[in-house]
């Protein structure tokens, strides 16, 4: 469906997918974001002679597309394990270690990839996407979710006949479920990377929420319509609770905005219909914006030719895709709760067709979800992905994340230039500067509170990360060391053991200090 305003009139209609629109650009794209070509400007070019062989196939695990034909450069691509590549040329290798002084060969859309990682076929690549779909599914793999803390995970079917337990599982962890094995008469589920699981505690999912949002085509900024946020929401007679009630309205029913109670930064109640309001509470509101400052630049459009770059309101829990002034795509997300999303202008630093999630080493609480779909990184560990786990969109349920229901991380994922073809399964832009923007806001907070650059762009900053590492192993200590004096025979019983972890309760001189907590 596309919703669109045009001069204050709203028009509803059907289209066509994108597939192939979105595959027609994918070497273009491509091909503007990393230079497959000689710039006039590189430092170090590069001589690229005709090749015998016309395709090649990946026989590593994660083959390593490169931006030079030498190591150490940064790596732009990975592919998996049987992708067919289109060759362009080959390079004489210049360094003994990255490719042990065998050729490297330039391969379409761009890139280079050594000699040694893959081997000559006759099969051109397989069109399609990225992280393809079965028919009828929405979801690219099986998944189950672990039912009981502390169900073993064994590292293969040989350990788990001899009990050898790899780690425990946490109740809520979800895996990427392959087949199902039987060890010792018992069964076991076993996952894509090969790990077995007591089947008991685990039970397998579904295909994730089935809701999906809408194209846009709106010629004017300002409010275009609104999703209903509750299950029953109330329809009054008037902007006033002790007006009459009218009807109600079902989750997520799309209402059109047509005018507010009052003017200025947010009203507390939309004009639905004639003599129909709602409370704006109750709403998940779609605004079109202007491109904000920063999220498009004369050197990413004239380099890429891509005007491409995605509003996030986490106030209204809404996402909004552009091209240029014109919005395109429009749905509901979950971003962060316990840890809000940051604010700010966030370009893609990489683009990742599946991958695990977990915890990282300074966080106590561990979690674990694998095979996340069609994700796109770009505030450190933050990223826009699928979430086949919970069906929340519209509120604010993540870690820190923006989740997406499948069909839009999908969309969204394949509609980002620039577009991977089938079997690339990861892509760091060189230049972030030439990378899809992401514009996180708040328009929950008051007028001129709404944005501000909270976090800096690009992947996790390692320094950052050290220091959490070093100030949660400290921690940790200090725990153990309280651990070990409440339990140790030297400590009198009911004797109070202060908490090291804790900072020392401020005291006010002019009162006695609070008598210790009871054991």
């Amino acid at each position: 469906m596309v919703v669109g305003r045009r001069g204050g009139d709203v028009s509803v209609t059907t289209v066509a997918s994108l597939p192939a629109l979105l595959a027609l650009n994918v070497f273009a794209a491509l091909q503007g974001i990393e230079t497959w070509g000689e710039h006039p400007s590189a430092i170090d070019p590069v001589e690229i002679a005709d090749a015998e062989m016309e395709f090649v196939v990946a026989k590593w695990s994660e083959t390593v597309v490169r931006g030079r034909p030498w190591v150490p450069y940064k790596r732009v691509a990975t592919v998996s394990k049987g992708t067919r590549l289109r060759v362009r040329g080959v390079v004489p290798s210049r360094d003994k270690s990255g490719c042990h002084n065998k050729d490297w060969y330039a391969v379409f859309p761009f890139g280079y990839v050594c000699s040694e990682q893959v081997k000559k076929t006759d099969k051109a690549p397989e069109p399609g996407p990225a992280l393809p779909v079965s028919s009828g599914k929405r979801l690219p793999f099986s998944y189950a979710i672990v039912r009981e803390t502390d169900t073993p995970m064994y590292a293969n079917v040989e350990d788990a006949e001899l009990g050898i337990i790899e780690r425990r599982l946490t109740k809520g962890m979800s895996l990427v479920g392959a087949t199902s094995v039987e060890v010792a008469g018992e069964s076991y589920i076993r996952t894509r990377a090969g790990k077995v699981v007591p089947k008991f505690g685990v039970s397998w999912m579904g295909q994730g929420s089935d809701w999906r949002g809408v194209y846009l085509d709106a010629e004017e900024t300002g409010p275009v319509f609104a999703w209903v946020r509750g299950k029953k929401v109330t329809v009054y007679s008037e902007p006033t609770r002790g007006s009459e009630k009218i009807r109600t309205l079902a989750l997520r029913e799309r209402v059109m905005l047509l005018a507010p109670n009052s003017l200025g930064h947010s009203p507390s109640w939309w004009r639905i219909g004639e003599g129909e309001w709602v409370e704006a509470d109750d709403l998940n509101e779609v605004h079109v914006i202007e491109p904000p400052q920063g999220v498009l630049t004369d050197y990413r459009t004239h380099r890429t030719g891509n005007d491409q770059w995605i509003d996030v309101d986490v106030g209204e829990q809404v996402l909004v895709a552009y091209r240029g002034h014109r919005p395109v795509y429009a749905t509901l997300i979950s971003s962060g709760r316990g840890s809000p999303t940051p604010l700010g202008n966030y370009p893609i630093w990489a683009k990742v067709a599946s991958m695990d999630m977990a915890n990282q080493d300074y966080e106590d609480k561990p979690y674990l979800v694998q095979g996340v779909p069609w994700v796109l990184l770009f505030q450190g560990h933050n990223a826009l992905h699928g979430a086949y786990w919970h069906n929340r969109f519209g509120n604010r349920k993540s870690h820190g994340c923006v989740n997406l229901a499948p069909h839009d991380a999908r969309w969204v994922f394949e509609w980002s230039g620039p577009m991977l073809p089938r079997g690339w399964t990861g892509y760091l832009p060189s230049d972030l500067d030439k990378s899809v923007v992401v514009h996180v806001r708040d328009t929950s907070k008051s007028a001129g509170a709404t944005f501000t650059q909270q976090r800096r762009r690009g992947p996790p900053d390692r320094e950052a990360e050290r220091k959490k590492a070093e100030t949660a192993e400290k921690r940790r200590a200090l725990a153990e060391l309280r651990d070990a004096a409440l339990t140790s025979p030297d400590v009198p019983a009911g004797a109070y053991v202060p908490d090291p972890t804790q900072a020392p309760p401020k005291l006010d001189p002019k009162r006695p200090p609070p008598p210790p907590p009871v054991r």
